[in-house]
């Protein structure tokens, strides 16, 4: 589990199996554990490659503001040292931008491109939340219940119908060993804030699955909609009662839509 000073920064990534590289992207104030199990699933048939994207897990926070011009430039840092020269990708959400952004600015290093709950732009609705989400910890709320208060926008009824089930993840949440810093959050969200890939879709040629859920919050049908009509390569596919977290809820169906794409 290497950190290596990359682009300014240090990162922290972790590679396994063998044959084709697939690299795993988290989304806004997430970490690489996210995709530890697809990661591990599909070191079968791959070289996987997960990363903690700057300002988050156990890469450095450096002094905001971020833009996801940036982060991708951590991702093609990363290959660079690795000496993968293209690479297949997935990215959720916030990663879901890196990945769309390494398709428009570094064409050559992208092969397939799989984008789960995604979006050009972030709609108002959820800029606000993540704003209010700051407030809340700096005016030195309880962490277990700005947890409880982010849920509704991360899942779906189905899921936060079982009280059991809620009270497992916010108790992971709460005990992170890997918490996020004030300048990770700071400079994640002013990336997410500064993003608008909408007019540059057209140009992007990545052969692109867009995996999205039917009660996402956080990043709405319409955004993977609007990703679609545009993209001139790309796939939709909508998984029902579910919500942002789509690979959290729904790991299965989720991996098996990898798996055919790949």
């Amino acid at each position: 589990m290497p950190i290596k000073n990359l682009n300014g920064t240090d990162l922290f990534f972790e590679t396994r199996g063998k044959g084709p590289s697939l690299v795993f992207i988290s989304g806004f104030a997430s970490t690489s554990r996210s995709w530890d199990a697809f990661a591990e699933a599909l070191s079968d048939q791959f070289c996987t490659i997960t990363l903690d994207n700057r300002g988050s897990g156990q890469s450095s926070a450096t002094p905001p503001p971020y833009s996801i011009d940036l982060l991708a430039q951590d991702v093609i840092a990363l290959l660079d040292h690795l000496n993968i020269e293209k690479a297949h990708m997935i990215g959720a959400s916030m990663g879901s931008t890196i990945v769309q952004t390494i398709g428009l600015k570094h064409p050559e290093r992208i092969d397939k491109g799989v984008l789960v709950t995604p979006f050009a732009k972030l709609p108002t609705s959820s800029v606000m939340k993540a704003e209010v989400t700051a407030k809340l910890i700096q005016a030195g709320l309880p962490m277990n219940l700005v947890f409880e208060n982010i849920l509704p926008w991360l899942f779906s009824n189905t899921f936060l119908s079982d009280p059991t089930r809620v009270q497992k993840q916010i108790e992971g949440m709460v005990n992170n060993p890997h918490p996020q810093p004030p300048l990770g959050y700071a400079g994640q969200l002013a990336a997410l804030k500064g993003c608008d890939l909408s007019k540059e879709l057209k140009k992007i040629q990545t052969p692109f699955l867009l995996i999205a859920g039917e009660e996402d919050l956080s990043t709405p049908l319409f955004c993977a909609q609007h990703l679609h009509d545009h993209l001139p390569n790309s796939t939709l596919k909508t998984l029902s009662h579910v919500g942002h977290m789509i690979h959290v809820e729904k790991p299965t169906e989720v991996l098996e839509l990898i798996r055919e794409f790949l």
